[in-house]
């Protein structure tokens, strides 16, 4: 098969959706399908990048936006010649919404994975305005558009249907973890890098919607001395106002902000931490939760989104509310005064990502999606 993915951003950038559309892109160029990836020639830097380039296999095909304001009101014209499927990521993105229509037209199906969610709930009275301006004006046509959805969790799917999107078209399939996920991690190695003891880690952007503040408020709360807070991620906008945070907090000598940090890394510093906490206001599935749970860690998250879905809470890790400081101090405090539970709660995530969560077994699922829209199912004898 012939597979054009958009997306907004690829390789040299990297986050959530780069990763899944690198590792889905490379598990079919070892398939043996061809593999192009349509994105924009402006990284989230600002950099220019090339307009043609290769990785693994895999054809890279970048474009000068024709509108670029912001990660979500970006777009670009792609080239779909010789397309056989169209694989659109990310709901609310303008470049997505023109890339639907133009493969409408070509008669090429579109499979379109939604990654940040649609039943998500908005921040803000601005933010829920202009979502429901977006979803009448522009999003709900994109999405009847495509022949195929795919979405993490069950809540989006339920949204989707009370929308008149027909089930059939729908297929709840979460990001995966790649093999290398649950190489071991070298604790010791981070640590001495570092200058670190014990410490709660947090991977994520840096950005609004990741709640960081939370935690930070939270973290103050814990006895002096022993604990560090470590912060990994790029910075998305909040990482001034994070840092100002601390210092206000009194915390700033315990608090680590790392920036991005390269994959061996990551694994590192998530083998050797207390426990991870992702403290969003939102969150489609938490891949950061299974990443923890490949290196046999704890997690504690909000209760949120998918990952109410994905963490039984007490088995696999601990949930709270969204936004409430002293519930997460509270988790924090039970964590850290309690190792047996926190080797209890990663070694059942860990069992729990191997057996569910793999990209070998997840990826082949989406290939037949792309299958199913090119070669139908033949009819039963009986309906011809």
């Amino acid at each position: 098969m012939r597979i054009h993915h958009v997306t907004p951003h690829f390789l040299p950038d990297r986050g959530g959706v780069e990763s899944h559309v690198l590792r889905l892109s490379e598990f079919l160029v070892a398939r043996g399908h061809e593999v192009v990836v349509h994105t924009s020639a402006r990284s989230q830097t600002g950099a220019s990048l090339p307009e043609t380039d290769r990785f693994d296999g895999i054809t890279v095909r970048r474009y000068q936006p024709v509108l670029r304001l912001g990660y979500y009101l970006t777009t670009f014209h792609p080239d779909f010649s010789g397309a056989e499927v169209v694989h659109l990521h990310g709901y609310g993105l303008l470049a997505n919404d023109w890339s639907a229509r133009r493969a409408n037209r070509l008669g090429v199906p579109v499979v379109y994975t939604l990654h940040h969610g649609v039943a998500r709930a908005e921040p803000t009275a601005l933010a829920r305005a202009e979502r429901t301006i977006y979803d009448r004006l522009v999003g709900r046509k994109t999405l009847s558009l495509a022949s195929g959805i795919i979405t993490a969790n069950d809540a989006d799917r339920r949204w989707l249907e009370t929308r008149g999107i027909p089930g059939v078209r729908i297929r709840v399939i979460p990001t995966g973890l790649e093999a290398d996920a649950f190489e071991a991690g070298v604790p010791a190695r981070a640590r001495d890098a570092l200058g670190l003891g014990r410490y709660v880690l947090y991977v994520g952007r840096l950005q609004k919607e990741k709640s960081v503040d939370t935690l930070l408020r939270a973290f103050a709360t814990l006895p002096p001395g022993g604990v560090s807070l470590v912060l990994a991620g790029p910075d998305g906008g909040e990482g001034a106002r994070l840092r100002a945070l601390a210092a206000s907090l009194g915390i700033q000598a315990r608090v680590r902000f790392l920036g991005e940090v390269d994959e061996a890394t990551k694994r590192d510093l998530l083998a050797g931490c207390e426990v991870l906490v992702l403290p969003s206001f939102y969150e489609a599935q938490g891949i950061a939760i299974l990443e923890a749970w490949a290196q046999g860690r704890p997690v504690i998250a909000s209760r949120v989104g998918g990952v109410r879905e994905l963490v039984e809470d007490g088995r696999d890790g601990l949930l709270v509310p969204w936004g409430d400081v002293q519930a997460l101090a509270g988790r924090l405090r039970q964590i850290l005064g309690d190792p047996n539970l926190g080797t209890a709660l990663g070694d059942a995530g860990v069992t729990k990502a191997r057996e569910r969560y793999a990209w070998s077994r997840l990826a082949p699922e989406v290939e037949a999606v792309y299958e199913s829209l090119i070669r139908p199912a033949p009819a039963q004898a009986g309906n011809a």
